[in-house]
């Protein structure tokens, strides 16, 4: 039996902050998984219309691809009540904070949260993985003595329209503590790539490259201030550190890209704010890109443009290569092999295909089928 894990927490202020993935994966698959959750998650669609939630939009369900469930749906799913005190624990604890919670849900084993992740899973009989959305080292540690793998999935970095959309699957973990690295350096005397940045970004990009203009030092790339990516992995960074940073060795002559869901709007008057139409065209005018760890590093590393990046993410054992060829073998087994054709995150036979533990050929090889035969498609 395939598990589905969603958490319902309000860290960021809204309980159930994973509805359209368990709307998607219900909709989709209905009693071939089964679902561990709070009882939130089963609301009537009409509960959840008086919080004008984003889930219900019908633009929302046709850009991820899913439907909204029935109430019939809803009722005969197979369900597995899961209840903690984690989240009011852990706000009495740090005088309210839910982002200090978030982050001790993120990085940090709790005893009381491990035994109600143990005693819920072991109460379903056989399973055979729990597929997860967001990191939680309780829910590994009560997995592990279980001896059931944990599959940690994300939207990837690389989406449509401007490249094919691809996904995370990880053993380990998503955003910050990956195996990207490790399983690269498992067989890295085996990957030596025959191919160039060039190839690599064609392959992937939807489009042609813009033209550089360079006319700025550096680009600063802010990112959304509750993600796990700053809450966590950002190695005591945040987006006004980044921009302390900047100012301290660039003087004025940076842009700063906001992130489009970011609460906060940057202050013309003192910075020189990107209004680029894509991440894209903000990369082609800036001979250097500095972040955290957003994915925008990653778009620049495609277009051949420096990247600083301070944080903890998957595609960061690329930029500590010394060496171009080094470089270019790191990010095609990082395209190929550790990134996963967004589809197929979905996919349980996919999913049960990575149960089996393939050697990385046969993933490359998986994922290049996929992409040949959907066309190649954007």
């Amino acid at each position: 039996m395939i598990v589905a894990f969603f958490p319902s927490f309000p860290f960021r202020g809204r309980s159930a902050p994973y509805l359209w993935i368990f709307y998607k994966l219900l909709t989709t698959y209905g009693d071939k998984l089964h679902f561990l959750t709070d009882d939130l998650y089963r609301r009537d669609i009409d509960v959840w219309r008086q919080y004008d939630r984003w889930e219900l939009l019908e633009d929302s369900q046709a850009r991820q691809g899913y439907r909204l469930p029935t109430s019939a749906e809803l009722a005969s799913m197979s369900f597995t009540p899961f209840n903690s005190d984690f989240f009011v624990r852990k706000l009495a604890e740090h005088d309210g904070n839910p982002t200090r919670a978030f982050h001790d849900y993120l990085t940090t084993e709790d005893a009381s949260l491990e035994k109600d992740f143990y005693d819920a899973i072991l109460s379903i009989g056989k399973v055979e993985v729990v597929l997860n959305w967001c990191n939680c080292p309780s829910l590994s540690l009560a997995c592990n003595k279980l001896n059931i793998p944990v599959m940690n999935m994300e939207l990837g970095p690389l989406r449509h329209p401007e490249y094919l959309s691809t996904g995370y699957l990880d053993f380990s973990g998503v955003n910050g503590n990956t195996e990207a690295a490790a399983r690269y350096a498992a067989v890295a005397d085996e990957c030596q790539i025959d191919l160039t940045l060039a190839d690599l970004r064609d392959f992937f990009a939807a489009s042609p490259l813009p033209a550089p203009i360079k006319e700025y030092e550096s680009g600063i790339v802010l990112q959304v201030e509750n993600d796990s990516n700053l809450i966590a992995y950002a190695n005591g960074f945040n987006n006004q550190a980044l921009l302390d940073y900047a100012h301290l060795n660039y003087d004025s002559k940076f842009l700063v890209r906001s992130h489009p869901g970011s609460a906060f709007r940057l202050n013309e008057k003192i910075f020189n704010v990107d209004q680029s139409a894509t991440s894209i065209d903000f990369i082609a005018r800036c001979k250097k890109i500095v972040t955290i760890n957003s994915s925008v590093g990653l778009e620049a590393l495609l277009m051949g443009v420096p990247v600083v990046a301070f944080g903890d993410s998957s595609f960061r054992f690329i930029l500590e290569a010394e060496q171009e060829k080094e470089r270019i073998n790191r990010l095609g087994f990082y395209l190929f092999a550790y990134l996963v054709p967004y589809a197929l995150i979905f996919d349980l036979d996919y999913i049960r295909f990575r149960l089996a533990k393939p050697d990385e050929q046969a993933i490359i090889k998986k994922h290049l089928q996929f992409y040949e035969s959907s066309g190649n498609k954007k």
